[in-house]
């Protein structure tokens, strides 16, 4: 990892503010998913501080709570249609979750679930302070963070491994980093200007990026996620299966292609900003946000 973490100091206030908001919103008791103390092991206000260190105290808090909502849902989801294998249910919970994301500000309907009461809340919070440019691209992130949950889910019910092409391509969306990289320019008031968003190097930073946060992860996650909650989507399993490989030489190879894509994010952002800057003329304030974006993805590198 190349980079020196920092902790956030507003860490105690999200902190005191993460359970009562998860409770408000019926995540905790009742819910059949946390208890209060699930959601205290999991350490989110710790991750967002470590990940977002520069991010002001309530910008902080609201960082948070979009985590405890993700990570609630991703839980939810396991619980309600990935055990179970009910499809049409998924279709149906997922279809409603886009309308409590109104890019116009148009009405919500009343959520029925707590992901939805979630979703709705921070929606509220958070999109009136970016531009509709930003809106539009949080909320394609979201969408398919959302929507291809039904992709694991398929290959679940198929007991389908993908190959490593098709993993790497789809974990961008499932695996939520392009949503996290959203949330970057709103927790450090770094909106990026619309007219580079999509630019190549752009690009390249946020599927570098994400390649290594969900690389690490399968890492890290291998063994609960296989052994206990009866995923396929994970890397080290797609290596197992791919090229025949025991799970240390999997692992190995997987880490080998996370230090690869963190090598791809410094070139990137080394070599290929600054021409950036000039083709498109971006005024000095514009390039100090893309600045300050790139050093917010490093950040989570490190997480």
């Amino acid at each position: 990892m190349p980079y020196q973490a920092r902790l956030n100091p507003s860490l105690p206030r999200a902190q005191a503010h993460a359970a009562p908001w998860a409770r408000s919103m019926g995540m905790l008791e009742g819910s059949g998913v946390w208890e209060e103390a699930d959601l205290d092991a999991h350490g989110y206000p710790l991750l967002c501080a470590y990940t977002h260190p520069d991010a002001a105290p309530e910008a902080l808090d609201t960082v948070t709570d979009w985590y405890v909502w993700v990570f609630f849902f991703d839980d939810h989801f396991v619980e309600t249609f990935k055990r179970t294998g009910d499809i049409a249910g998924a279709e149906a919970y997922l279809d409603r979750l886009p309308l409590f994301m109104p890019r116009d500000g148009s009405p919500m309907p009343e959520p029925g679930n707590p992901v939805e009461a979630g979703l709705a809340d921070l929606w509220g919070r958070t999109a009136p302070r970016m531009s509709p440019q930003w809106r539009e691209r949080f909320f394609e992130s979201t969408f398919n963070l959302l929507q291809e949950s039904m992709w694991e889910l398929h290959n679940i019910n198929a007991g389908r491994v993908a190959n490593p092409v098709e993993y790497i391509e789809m974990r961008r969306k499932v695996g939520g980093a392009p949503w996290s990289a959203g949330l970057v320019e709103f927790a450090n008031g770094t909106e990026v200007p619309d007219a580079v968003a999509r630019s190549r190097p752009l690009r390249v930073l946020k599927d570098a990026f994400a390649d290594a946060v969900h690389l690490r992860n399968d890492l890290f996650s291998y063994q609960r996620e296989i052994t206990e909650e009866g995923e396929l989507s994970n890397g080290v399993l797609v290596v197992e299966r791919f090229f025949g490989y025991g799970p240390q030489r999997a692992a190995d190879t997987v880490n080998d292609l996370l230090t690869s894509r963190l090598h791809q994010f410094e070139h990137t952002a080394l070599t290929e900003l600054p021409p950036l800057f000039e083709e498109y003329g971006l005024a000095p304030d514009d390039r100090a946000r893309v600045l300050a974006y790139a050093q917010g993805l490093s950040l989570i590198h490190i997480s």
